[in-house]
């Protein structure tokens, strides 16, 4: 092998790392600042497997790392109190019309858009399943805890029986860790190993 060659090898090898390293850094700061940032976060259960079959999107789905994405997730929202929601792997959620409800079971993987018949409205089948998704998830936590009924220290001026529920200050998820930098680090060091300190 000359030394071109060995060259051209090395120069292709970094270049791989060197991707690699960029899409683990963005999967680890996108699960972070999605976990940060919200109070909840909802994700489908994909059949990955079934994905991978399909010749002309499998070098894409693999290139994504599902699997990776729904890990850190996991582990992130318990460390941020996120409540993450796993939708289903068979719930219709781009098939399902946002506003009526009406199943479209004709609906092929090739169509973006498509018009609900019972509701006569344009849907786009992303914006459409990210609505439904978000109604899971709303509907999910409602189930699983109710909002507690605010007391007459939490919203002053509400008279005794008349006490509206949820009442009371929602605070960000982000800004109950401290002000954060823009490297994404809590300028007060919480989570960081005491030795670091």
């Amino acid at each position: 092998m000359s030394n071109n060659q060995t060259r051209a090898i090395q120069a292709l090898a970094h270049l791989h790392a060197r991707i690699a390293r960029v899409r683990h850094d963005f999967l680890y700061k996108l699960t972070t600042r999605l976990c940060r940032e919200n109070q909840a976060v909802v994700i489908e259960d994909l059949n990955v497997k079934g994905m991978l079959a399909n010749v002309r999107l499998s070098r894409a789905i693999a290139d994504v790392g599902f699997y990776e994405i729904r890990r850190q997730l996991q582990y992130k929202a318990l460390r941020f109190g996120t409540e993450l929601v796993l939708a289903d792997r068979w719930y219709p959620s781009s098939k399902l019309c946002s506003r009526c409800g009406t199943k479209n079971a004709g609906l092929a993987l090739g169509q973006r858009s498509w018009t609900c018949g019972g509701y006569d409205a344009d849907h786009d089948r992303d914006l459409n399943a990210a609505i439904n998704l978000q109604r899971l998830a709303t509907g999910a936590l409602a189930a699983a805890r109710a909002l507690p009924v605010a007391s007459q220290a939490v919203t002053p001026g509400t008279a005794a029986g008349l006490v509206p529920a949820g009442g009371g200050k929602v605070t960000p998820v982000r800004y109950e860790l401290g002000q954060q930098d823009g490297s994404g680090q809590e300028e007060n060091g919480a989570h960081l190993c005491p030795r670091f300190r």
